[in-house]
């Protein structure tokens, strides 16, 4: 069903004003569940029922994670319209009756989709995509051949920190932000304004969380944490889907907790000695045996080479030795550690960082973006808070060394890594 612009239950404040829009490039933000994706997907479906024959396409950073969020939302606004799909699980092609095609692409693998001049380009979730991306877009929608009367890239996000590329553009007026609200979701609020019942622990969820995740996610708030240890994280860099056969080796990386949260974090080391966190395991209230089953279960799975626990949580350890696991315990100084994890956050010469997050670990994702130093920064120590899953690493980090915190060990694997990537540069 086409959305009537006009019909005030359907589209609200920003929600509205962004369907209204008709500048070339323009982006819906706003906190979660406040409706974008419907609204901006929505605008996508009304352009092709409104242009026969229009050449558009539905966008993410990957591919893979397409047909789990921005399509199956397609799916429901297409329902009963028509609409061929080409590929069930995972759609690649949306044809309309009257000729109009949504190609869909991953931009890890959209040669196809954007071989050619489209009418628009729709991209879910912007905050993860780079500027080079955006642009890239922009030059495949640009109005040569277009059918409809306003050809344009767009697409929605969720807040992220205070200096991305997103809210610099539209500073500069480089593309028109527009700023959705919880009450323009007609499915949480009514007409009147006032919550439904229904909807109250959707926001509640929302509320609970912590940090700058809860300022982005429930307050709306373009922000990163003041005094950021980890201030040269960016979600759009760091965080990103890579497959198991990447990786060369897997480790093991634990924190241990009961009030605090355990945390478990599977790590893949590719061959050029990069990590990427694939899987977390994030608790509170969490006994022992619980953690210790959930490291065997990966650990089997994975066959991982290392199991790194804080060299003084010892039951821990003697626990995971029982059952045959290569646990080994790391510790070293916080700074040294919080260094070597700054220096894996770094973009290399390749323009790659050796450090990334599967999308999957939001925990570890809200802890890298949270995690401040003491106001005294003159003492070098972070708060001790949102430092659980920099803790687990910093203990894979000691143990690799040669778990004494021997920082020449370390140095030495820096190097070899440097010269590393030093020769594929030149290459």
């Amino acid at each position: 069903m086409v959305v009537d612009p006009t019909d005030a239950n359907a589209l609200r404040g920003g929600a509205l004003k962004f369907f209204a829009c008709r500048d070339p490039r323009s982006i819906l933000s706003g906190p979660s569940d406040t409706g974008k994706t419907w609204t901006a997907l929505s605008f996508l479906h009304t352009l092709c029922c409104a242009y026969p024959g229009s050449q558009h396409v539905m966008a993410r950073k990957t591919y893979s994670s397409i047909a789990s969020s921005c399509a199956q939302t397609f799916n429901r606004i297409i329902a009963g319209c028509g609409v061929r799909v080409l590929g069930s699980d995972s759609p690649r092609l949306y044809t309309y009756p009257n000729g109009a095609q949504v190609w869909v692409a991953g931009l890890d693998n959209a040669e196809k989709a954007l071989s050619s001049e489209r009418d628009s380009i729709y991209v879910n979730q912007c905050e993860q995509v780079t500027a080079q991306d955006w642009e890239m877009l922009g030059s495949r929608c640009t109005g040569r051949g277009a059918v409809v009367k306003w050809p344009r890239l767009f697409g929605d996000c969720n807040p992220g920190g205070s200096l991305h590329w997103i809210r610099q553009y539209a500073k500069e007026g480089r593309l028109t932000l527009f700023n959705g609200a919880h009450r323009d979701n007609p499915t949480i609020y009514d007409r009147a304004g006032q919550l439904l019942p229904e909807a109250s622990r959707r926001l509640d969820a929302l509320a609970s969380l912590t940090g700058v995740r809860r300022k982005r996610l429930f307050e709306g708030v373009w922000a990163t944490a003041e005094g950021a240890v980890y201030d040269n994280f960016d979600a759009a860099v760091h965080v990103l889907h890579r497959p198991a056969a990447d990786f060369k080796r897997f480790f093991l990386a634990l924190d241990e907790g009961f009030t605090n949260p355990a945390v478990v974090l599977l790590v893949g080391e590719d061959a050029d000695g990069r990590w990427h966190v694939a899987r977390e395991f994030y608790q509170t209230g969490q006994l022992q045996e619980t953690v210790v089953k959930q490291v065997k279960a990966w650990h089997t799975e994975f066959k991982c080479q290392v199991v790194a626990v804080d060299a003084a949580a010892a039951g821990l350890v003697a626990d995971l030795k029982a059952l045959g696991l290569p646990a080994r315990g790391g510790k070293g100084r916080v700074k040294d550690g919080i260094d070597r994890l700054q220096n894996r956050l770094k973009v290399a010469g390749d323009g790659r960082p050796r450090l990334t997050f599967a999308p999957e670990c939001v925990n570890c994702v809200n802890e890298f973006e949270s995690y401040v130093w003491e106001q005294d920064r003159a003492k070098d120590m972070p708060k001790k808070e949102h430092d659980h899953t920099s803790d687990a690493l910093r203990y894979l980090e000691d143990v690799l060394a040669g778990g004494t915190g021997d920082a020449q060990v370390f140095a030495k694997r820096e190097a070899l890594v440097a010269r590393s990537e030093r020769g594929r540069t030149l290459m």
